[in-house]
């Protein structure tokens, strides 16, 4: 079996999935070296501006001396070092600076503790950055104030999701208070750039998957199903849980290259310092006592279970129209329905495999009666349910299977 298995993944191996990877990793570089290398730009330890790529390794240098954890004293020596700072002056005279690709060391910290004070409304800019607040007194009223931030918050965006009730509500607020402060700050922009590229050209993975695996179950593809295939001592159930198997290992390694790409440069570009930074500081209403590295492991996590399920869609498609082209070519449509989900809300954003990848991963909570239950485990849940209807879905077909 495991010979067999090894067989059928070499075989998807072929030029056209050597073609197809090479061509989502080219593609997903080009997004980050071009994005990168014209957009941003830095102001380093020295005062100094530094555009392009080098500025998020000179962001990095500069933000050494604002790593700690937030308590009272960190507070207050921020508030003096901002102050004083050539990057705060710089902006009174750059009114766009920072809502244009501009960044600074003070981002992180600055950016968090205007959350308390804006909430829902918080966004990028040099008016966001500002630190003249008087719940900065004392850490015990700048941490009451955040947490009564994040539950207004809460309530707001319910007001337009009505995904909680009333008594939903009081149980997240309750997971608000249970929240461990102070929390640790520092850089992280790299893993921030990270984030944000592995959502937005996540769905390269899905495409690929469409034109390697439509041929797995086909008649007419080099690799696929014969007639000697179908007539084998151990018959048909042996071969197709061999190309099950393989399949899904082959979903599974484009995946990791995917996902090994972004890694690599993005670690190249920015570092991928900040795993151990609390996840607040880039997921301002998290209500979770965890890392960025946590959060970011699971959003990982998901965006593999998204990749299984249309693994196994692509091969329900192959096998029920026997014709790689034809499967192909419903598959990517499929894929295209799929990926047109990714700005829709309520139902649809929870089920689609488009959004497992999200952050909506820790950020979103379902409801069994008043008990929350975190998104990731609907994510597993639902992924378990999609790979063993359309694993029946395969397997019925494939009895029913005849070349002519």
């Amino acid at each position: 079996m495991k010979k067999q298995i090894w067989m059928e993944y070499r075989k998807l191996w072929n030029k056209i999935a050597g073609v197809a990877v090479i061509a989502m990793c080219v593609v997903a570089v080009l997004h980050l070296f071009v994005y990168l290398n014209l957009q941003y730009r830095s102001i380093d330890s020295r005062g100094e501006i530094v555009e392009g790529l080098a500025s998020y390794r000179a962001l990095r240098e500069a933000s050494k001396e604002l790593e700690g954890v937030m308590d009272g004293e960190y507070i207050q020596n921020l508030i003096t070092s901002y102050n004083s700072s050539f990057d705060k002056a710089y902006m009174a005279e750059h009114k766009g600076f920072l809502g244009t690709g501009g960044m600074t060391k003070y981002m992180v910290p600055n950016y968090f503790i205007n959350y308390a004070y804006f909430g829902p409304y918080m966004s990028n800019g040099n008016s966001k950055a500002g630190l003249d607040y008087d719940f900065l007194e004392s850490e015990e009223r700048f941490y009451a104030t955040y947490k009564e931030t994040v539950k207004e918050h809460l309530e707001d965006d319910n007001m337009y999701t009505n995904m909680y009730s009333d008594e939903q509500l009081l149980v997240l607020n309750r997971k608000v208070d249970n929240l461990k402060t102070p929390f640790s700050t520092g850089y992280y922009q790299g893993l921030a750039n990270l984030r944000s590229w592995y959502i937005m050209d996540y769905s390269l993975v899905f495409i690929v998957l469409v034109f390697t695996v439509a041929g797995l179950f086909s008649k007419d593809n080099t690799g696929g199903i014969t007639e000697l295939t179908l007539s084998s001592r151990y018959g048909r159930k042996m071969n197709l849980d061999a190309r099950w198997i393989a399949g899904n290992l082959f979903a599974v390694s484009v995946y990791l290259i995917y996902l090994g790409i972004q890694l690599i440069v993005n670690g190249l570009i920015g570092t991928l310092a900040g795993w151990n930074i609390s996840a607040q500081m880039l997921w301002f209403h998290s209500l979770y006592n965890m890392t960025i590295g946590d959060g970011l492991l699971i959003m990982f996590v998901g965006g593999l279970l998204g990749a299984l399920v249309v693994g196994n869609l692509v091969m329900l498609f192959s096998i029920k129209l026997k014709n790689v082209k034809l499967a192909a070519v419903l598959a990517i449509i499929a894929v295209l329905i799929i990926m047109r989900t990714k700005n829709m809300y309520g139902v649809i954003e929870l089920v689609s495999p488009m959004h497992f990848e999200s952050d909506n991963m820790f950020q979103k909570f379902m409801f069994i009666g008043n008990v929350a239950v975190p998104y990731f485990v609907v994510v597993f849940v639902l992924t378990v349910l999609y790979v063993a209807i359309l694993y029946i879905g395969t397997r019925l077909s494939y009895k029913k299977y005849h070349i002519n």
